[in-house]
């Protein structure tokens, strides 16, 4: 599910609301330099496409939107700055676990996605980098409901991807230089994870 968001209380709100409804969250930072207002017009155009593409992966989404009679602070800067992700990496994707039961995220469990601002700006280079970045999400659902398992295996399928020869979309820009943020998910974990789904993954995991 899309779910539009006008402040950073406003997305506190809807995350506590949506906590136990979704395996992983994602969100749509950008800030407000003037480059970046190509992905600020993409959000506010796309919502009920944003919202087909996280149906279709079965995640909780967010992404700054301004609504008619409603005060809007995009909040952007403060989940990247929660997940300590600098300014200059924006804009992006950050895919993120669920709050503890204390209802407090933790910074280190997330996978952040660099996109280009520019490219929001062509239809015919956003709509497959999207395209390819939710299918992603989904078909890592459809192995594992963990959600640092699942977290892990996008950051592997990230690597397999890279090593690939013939690309487009995601797969492209990512080839082409983003880089793939996990944040300190620790060794151990990642072996555990590994030696637990080992065939049923097909080694995806291995090295």
């Amino acid at each position: 599910m899309g779910v539009p968001v006008t402040s950073f209380n406003d997305f506190q709100a809807k995350l506590k609301e949506s906590r136990k409804k979704s395996v992983i969250f994602g969100f749509l930072l950008y800030d407000s330099r003037p480059s970046q207002k190509v992905v600020a017009d993409f959000s506010q155009a796309q919502p009920e496409w944003i919202d087909e593409l996280a149906r279709s992966s079965k995640i909780y989404f967010f992404f700054p939107f301004k609504t008619t009679g409603t005060g809007f602070a995009n909040p952007s800067a403060e989940v990247a700055r929660l997940f300590r992700i600098g300014l200059s990496r924006l804009p992006g994707v950050l895919l993120f676990v669920p709050p503890g039961t204390d209802g407090k995220l933790r910074s280190e469990h997330a996978v952040y996605l660099p996109l280009a601002a520019e490219d929001f700006g062509d239809a015919e280079i956003y709509e497959p980098i999207l395209i390819d970045l939710f299918e992603l999400i989904r078909t890592t659902l459809r192995k594992t409901q963990v959600p640092h398992e699942v977290l892990v295996l996008i950051q592997a399928e990230v690597k397999r991807l890279r090593r690939r020869t013939a690309q487009r979309g995601f797969a492209d820009h990512i080839r082409k230089g983003a880089q793939v943020m996990l944040f300190e998910i620790p060794r151990q974990l990642i072996d555990s994870i590994a030696e637990g789904l080992g065939k049923a993954l097909g080694g995806q995991l291995a090295g």
